[in-house]
């Protein structure tokens, strides 16, 4: 690691040496997100043609701040058996009151949303699915009956089942679940 590198996260080289890599990751990164990336990039090493990956991450800093980088790691060196024996990734930071920087973390937290809830919101109905994409667009319980053609008390206990599945606490709740999961 580089100079700057170091700086950011606030460690000299011979201490980052001599950690372990799992406390590396959770001490500096966004675990959530690295479980994804850290599968990527070691898919993309160890592959034969060692394909370069990009991927967005986010880095605790020395004062506790997470900062958003836009990263690239690519094998720069094998032994004789093909093995990747040295990377390179180079990293660089977003600014944070940019607007993509913005768009980029909503799309983050959305993708971490998603991988929480997916498992509750698979429990949902087809009908459920319909009933709560209308519900997250603000119509009401006689609006989504007329809609889907069915009576008014089923629309109702499909909401009160929505409700009680996905553990919505008010009408945005719904809106997060159908917009996560593209509904909407």
């Amino acid at each position: 690691m580089n100079k700057v590198g170091l700086d950011i996260l606030g460690v000299n080289l011979a201490d980052l040496q001599t950690i372990d890599p799992k406390e590396y990751v959770a001490r500096y990164f966004n675990e959530e997100d690295d479980a994804e990336s850290s599968a990527k990039i070691h898919r993309r090493i160890t592959d034969v043609a060692s394909r370069p990956s990009s991927y967005f991450q986010q880095v605790k800093s020395k004062d506790g701040d997470w900062d958003l980088y836009a990263s690239n790691t690519k094998a720069f060196l094998k032994d004789e058996e093909g093995n990747t024996t040295h990377v390179i990734t180079t990293a660089s930071p977003l600014a944070p009151e940019h607007h993509i920087t913005i768009k980029i973390n909503r799309l983050m937290d959305d993708v971490r949303f998603l991988r929480k809830n997916a498992i509750v919101f698979g429990k949902l109905s087809v009908r459920e699915v319909e009933v709560l994409k209308l519900m997250a667009l603000g119509l009401s319980s006689l609006e989504i009956a007329d809609k889907l053609f069915i009576a008014m008390a089923t629309v109702d206990t499909h909401r009160r089942n929505i409700r009680q599945k996905l553990a919505l606490k008010n009408n945005y709740d719904a809106v997060k679940f159908a917009h996560a999961f593209n509904l909407v």
